[in-house]
């Protein structure tokens, strides 16, 4: 007995919307490549502990007041402007900004392209924003020396980025404008007890995304437009 074939080019069926990619799938190369450095440095901190204690020290930012005597860093003052990005306290931390990383990268990571020139310039952005957060720290940095460690210095810029990516500049204020305000919150909060969150630091690097991301996209982009 033959069986009727159900034809899918008409009907309701015709209206599904067509099954999602994993969101792995054609991840952008910079962006999967920041992910697993991230992922590699944390993971091979845990089973080497001399490694962990050099990354730390050479890594880990330090905001403290221009007459501040700080520890030596083996690679010297500048790189933890970049390289704070691997530094994380927890599981927690970490997760949340690979989150942010996978979820607003993806989106700018495909408007600049998946070939060298367009990583190139993901990862440009990304660094950049890192230095930005550090460096707002810096400025407004009072008190003791602070350590401070984390991608959302960088992610931060990302979340402009994306912004800008899905709607120009009002899509970069949906985006970019609210955090600054949760992270101005947090600053207000934090006057009345202290919550270990580099507000400061995150607004630097939102700015930078905001300020950046036209720039990097006009140079960048593989598509040229």
């Amino acid at each position: 007995m033959s069986v009727p074939q159900r034809d899918e080019s008409d009907g309701p069926w015709s209206r599904l919307p067509p099954p999602r990619a994993p969101i792995f799938n054609a991840m952008p190369p910079a962006v999967l490549l920041m992910a697993l450095s991230i992922v590699g440095v944390s993971l091979l901190g845990q089973v080497w502990p001399d490694f962990k204690r050099w990354v730390f020290n050479a890594a880990v930012f330090i905001a403290a007041e221009p007459d501040a005597v700080l520890p030596r860093q083996p690679l010297g003052p500048v790189a933890p402007l970049f390289l704070h990005v691997y530094i994380h306290f927890g599981l927690f931390h970490i997760a949340m900004n690979l989150a942010i990383l996978v979820a607003t990268g993806r989106a700018v990571g495909e408007r600049l392209g998946y070939g060298w020139i367009g990583s190139a310039g993901f990862l440009f952005l990304f660094f950049a924003c890192a230095v930005s957060g550090a460096a707002l720290e810096t400025l407004f940095h009072q008190g003791p020396p602070t350590t401070m460690g984390g991608a959302s210095t960088a992610v931060s810029g990302l979340i402009a980025a994306a912004g800008w990516v899905r709607g120009g500049w009002r899509g970069m204020a949906r985006l970019a404008l609210p955090w600054i305000a949760v992270n101005i919150v947090i600053g207000l909060i934090g006057g009345a007890m202290p919550i270990p969150i580099g507000w400061v630091a995150h607004i630097g690097g939102t700015i930078g995304g905001m300020l950046l991301t036209p720039l990097v996209i006009a140079v960048f982009a593989e598509d040229g437009v």
